[in-house]
């Protein structure tokens, strides 16, 4: 205790080792971050067998389901989700509002179209397959605000959808991996982003490591 008393920098000892746990911290925060990554890009990128459910059944099942819907369903509106590449080209997803004949809702991520994709030449009495994986919703972040009533979205955002229409919506949307429709590429999620979060991890392990030794070395005590 004395020699804490005696040091040349006290206020370097205190802040420095408040920054060092800091930096601990965030490197725990990736560490579990890159584990929880691996564990879910795992789930998504296992096909197994495919459930035929109704979009009722969606709020019982699990994140990453493989399913596909076995009753008649409805398009009810479409909004393009910004800013999307494909193949290094700009454009959208195609994200569609539908229900079943009791008004049980659902979003679905139909895929990736151009940027000079038509909405009025969507045919809303098309048949189509619904087959794919269960995803969250995106969470609200600052800036870039979806607007109500607008035909454009900036993330799949649950609460905002339902605002906006009106509705209540289930646990989960869709992501088609097949059929997606005409001139519209699926979304392959074999391929996902990886995010690089145990590279981070060891760099604020490093910072703090190397923050540490000066803080010592500056108070001598090494």
């Amino acid at each position: 205790m004395d020699k804490l008393r005696k040091l040349p920098f006290k206020v370097l000892f205190y802040l420095g080792f408040l920054i060092v746990l800091i930096f601990l911290g965030l490197s725990y925060w990736q560490l579990t971050s890159h584990y929880d990554d691996t564990n879910n890009l795992e789930k998504l990128t296992k096909y197994e067998n495919i459930l035929e459910v109704s979009i009722t059944d969606v709020n019982s099942l699990s994140e990453y389901q493989y399913i596909k819907f076995h009753e008649d369903i409805s398009l009810l509106h479409t909004w393009l989700l910004r800013s999307r590449v494909h193949n290094g080209q700009n454009g959208y997803n195609r994200i569609d509002l539908i229900s079943d004949s009791y008004s049980n809702y659902m979003v679905v991520n139909r895929g990736w179209v151009p940027l000079d994709f038509d909405l009025d030449s969507i045919d809303k009495y098309e048949k189509s397959k619904y087959i794919g994986k269960l995803m969250s919703y995106n969470t609200q972040t600052i800036g870039q605000d979806d607007v109500p009533q607008s035909d454009y979205l900036f993330r799949i955002d649950k609460s905002f959808i339902e605002n906006d229409k009106n509705i209540a919506l289930q646990k989960y949307y869709l992501t088609l991996t097949e059929e997606c429709g005409i001139n519209i590429e699926c979304i392959n999620l074999t391929e996902p982003y990886d995010a690089p979060h145990l590279s981070y991890a060891f760099q604020w392990l490093f910072f703090a490591i190397c923050l540490t030794i000066v803080i010592l070395r500056k108070n001598k005590l090494i």
